[in-house]
């Protein structure tokens, strides 16, 4: 059943209202967050906004298992990879029973409040990853007094929890969270997105065709619908593409094929481009390869090879008709990212060379070879520092819509694709079997993000310095 709830928001300056319907499920949790502005002369109130935040499914997926765990469990044991359960229903269990309690470990989506200028209406049956740049945060048990220009700091001596009723309030002083925002967020994180696979997680085999074998530590291609994997030919040691269909929405991996026996031995990293030729690094020289295998020429070049100097694998990745390739000769703080666009159809020379910005990625750091979403005109890409980025294609730099940075380095040789159907960031992670047999891939497919709870509030909420502002959130759980 639904049930309506009113978001609210007053201008006590210039007398405006803004009142918002939204549509909330009869659930037995619900958070209200209440924001308010004041000013920091005379103390007086600007501005208030009252909204309902919707409950992730990640929370529902985690009250699930603590209540399988509080039944069946008298134990548990930590030994493994995934905590098992130890109890007297265990011996009755076809298999180990594995939780996927990420929150056992210190990892609990409802650990901080965020707030971002992301403006994307709320999607409670499949939004779980936090989206746009941080404006300010709070940690949810932590005080602070200190000078950083985005934290802010609970409010104890305001805060209270009674049966069905936990009431936290967060204040910000004049010189933090300054900025415009529009969702409030509950994550385990402040600035990063978990990639713990907590709901929707799948895991398939596929095999490589006969006389056909995967290889390891080679990026993954996605397009158009279409898994692409480098392998290996057995019987002349050339290297092949290996292609399978994927269904996005429904996470199957069927009808696997050679897509092209490339006319060579070696390869780094391979992408494929609109018109199906394959383009190859080996080190720093690139080739280009019909489907047929065979060499052609680099376009725009009478030539079938073009070598480049520094890095030029950071950030490799075809986006429609054009293709980046990195651009700096060293790394170092002296040596800011910088990446060359090509158009494809001509790679003498690139159309422009576009630095990334320092502030949004230190330049002691190393850049994978990116991915490219194109249902959203977003890069997707691992950093050697451990964290992985997406960036708008326009700027090359963060935006209210990217999602936030996640916080591993799993990603270096795995594709990220965007599910329209339930709007999701998906990694494909794909290795060998514990078996070592190299003519199949294990893959996990699994979505991005480990948010709490979301609120789109009724319109954006600027914050100055000449402002303080409050943060009351109510978390009411009914009882039965």
């Amino acid at each position: 059943m639904i049930r309506q709830s009113k978001a609210k928001k007053q201008n006590f300056l210039t007398g405006e209202v803004l009142e918002i319907v939204k549509e909330k499920p009869f659930k037995t949790v619900r958070g209200v967050h209440t924001v308010e502005l004041f000013d920091a002369w005379t103390g007086k109130i600007v501005e208030r906004i009252e909204s309902e935040n919707f409950i992730s499914k990640i929370m529902e997926e985690l009250q699930r298992q603590a209540a399988l765990f509080a039944f069946l469990a008298d134990s548990l044991d930590t030994s493994y990879t995934s905590p098992r359960y130890n109890g007297p229903m265990d011996s009755l269990s076809k298999y180990n029973t594995i939780f996927d309690v990420p929150w056992y470990f210190g990892s609990f989506p409802m650990s901080n409040i965020i707030l971002t200028d992301y403006d994307g209406p709320e999607d409670p049956e499949n939004e779980i990853i936090m989206r746009g740049r941080v404006i300010g945060w709070a940690g949810k048990k932590s005080t602070y007094s200190g000078s950083d220009t985005k934290r802010g700091s609970l409010n104890s001596s305001e805060s209270f929890v009674e049966p069905g009723h936990i009431h936290l309030v967060y204040d910000w002083p004049t010189h933090a969270a300054n900025g415009t925002f529009q969702s409030v967020y509950w994550n385990y994180d402040p600035f990063l997105n978990g990639i713990f696979g907590v709901i929707g997680k799948k895991t398939v085999q596929v095999t490589a065709p006969n006389g056909y074998v995967f290889l390891n530590n080679i990026l993954a291609r996605f397009k158009n619908g279409k898994l692409y994997f480098a392998a290996r030919e057995a019987s002349s040691n050339k290297i092949a593409i290996l292609m399978y269909d994927f269904d996005v929405q429904t996470k199957e991996i069927t009808n696997g094929a050679v897509y092209a026996v490339l006319n060579t031995t070696s390869i780094d990293v391979f992408d494929i481009a609109s018109n199906g030729d394959i383009y190859v690094f080996t080190a720093n020289t690139l080739f280009c390869f019909g489907t047929n295998g065979m060499s052609k020429n680099i376009p725009g070049t009478s030539q079938t090879s073009r070598s480049f100097s520094g890095y030029p694998k950071e950030f490799f990745c075809i986006a429609g008709q054009e293709i980046y390739i990195g651009a700096r000769t060293n790394t170092g703080s002296s040596y800011p990212f910088q990446v060359a666009r090509y158009d494809i159809s001509n790679l003498s020379s690139p159309l422009e060379v576009r630095m990334i910005s320092s502030t949004t990625i230190s330049p002691t750091d190393l850049i994978y070879p990116a991915h490219y979403l194109p249902e959203l005109n977003m890069f997707f890409m691992s950093v050697y520092n451990g964290y992985n980025y997406f960036l708008d294609r326009s700027t090359l730099d963060f935006s209210k819509n990217t999602p936030a940075p996640a916080g591993s380095n799993s990603y270096s040789y795995f594709p990220i694709v965007f599910s329209q159907h339930d709007k999701q960031f998906l990694e494909i992670r794909h290795l060998t079997p514990s078996n070592g047999d190299t003519t199949k891939r294990t893959i996990t497919i699994s979505p991005i993000g480990f948010i709490g709870a979301r609120n789109l509030l009724p319109s954006p909420v600027t914050k100055t310095n000449t402002n303080t502002m409050k943060l009351t959130y109510d978390l009411y759980i009914d009882s039965y």
